[in-house]
């Protein structure tokens, strides 16, 4: 019996930027997607070699089975598999839902990746991502296992590395809506691009949710100002997920003490890449 365990890794979104809104609704962004060596923990087993490409989702609470990413993303395959296998998929979650890790994302990019192989679909990288961009704008960047400088509507990707040793990371327990957010009247979506010589500048790193986020939702409001008069804090994605990057671990464990005073929270490392 095949088995096999995969780490699904959570990513933080270390500056976003609304540039504009296409005439079919989705935004045009950029945005710095950062990798992290941290997420859940997916086991794939082999239930039977010859079935009907049927997998069975474990570890999820009050999701249906229908609107699990994992399933979505291994349904798109089932057209391309030349082998018919069935498969158990346990999910070992450490991610917080809505929290602006891309832990669902990472989870349907797993999938995509470990099926195409074990279903001998054949398809490349860039027909997964292709795949993939249609469940979920973050997929294709966990697709490519890479952090990257993110364009169009997070999908247009360039490989990169990020300045970021360690990463304070605060979770807040608020679940935050993607769709509301973005559809807020008040998000600014005339925003500025960097450019590459700007990327590394982190007083550039802003976040264009983070205003309509403190504004409407007061728990994360109270948290920043609590954990502001000592940590420079940042929101990730439309998420409820505060972070904090330091070049020095010392630093970085005395603002992880500070926290923690306040919220549950986590000192983790970046993926790093191997650029080509």
């Amino acid at each position: 019996m095949v088995k096999q365990s995969v780490l699904s890794r959570a990513k933080i979104n270390l500056m976003l930027r609304i540039i504009g809104q296409r005439k079919d609704g989705y935004h045009q962004l950029q945005t710095c997607f950062q990798i992290l060596e941290w997420g859940d923990s997916i086991d794939f087993c082999c239930i039977r070699e010859k079935g009907n490409n049927h997998i069975d989702i474990k570890g999820f609470t009050g999701l249906k089975k229908e609107d699990n990413l994992i399933y979505r993303a291994a349904l798109s395959l089932v057209p391309y598999a030349r082998v018919s296998s069935d498969w158990s998929i346990l999910v070992e979650k450490n991610i917080p839902t809505g929290a602006g890790l891309g832990g669902g994302s990472s989870n349907a990019a797993e999938t995509l990746k470990f099926l195409n192989t074990h279903w001998k679909c054949g398809l490349t990288q860039m027909e997964l991502q292709k795949i993939g961009s249609k469940l979920g704008a973050d997929i294709p960047v966990f697709i490519s296992g890479h952090s990257a400088l993110a364009s169009g509507i997070g999908d247009e990707l360039v490989q990169m590395e990020f300045n970021t040793p360690y990463i304070l990371l605060i979770f807040a327990g608020t679940h935050i809506s993607t769709q509301s957010i973005f559809q807020h009247p008040r998000l600014n979506r005339n925003q500025v691009e960097l450019t590459a010589e700007e990327l590394d500048n982190r007083d550039l790193w802003i976040n264009d949710f983070f205003p309509l986020v403190l504004n409407n939702y007061a728990d994360m409001n109270t948290l920043y100002q609590q954990l502001s008069k000592h940590i420079h804090v940042r929101l990730s994605g439309s998420g409820s997920t505060l972070f904090a990057v330091y070049n020095d671990e010392s630093a970085a464990q005395t603002a992880l003490k500070w926290a923690d005073k306040y919220a549950n929270c986590m000192l983790v490392r970046p993926k790093i890449n191997t650029v080509v």
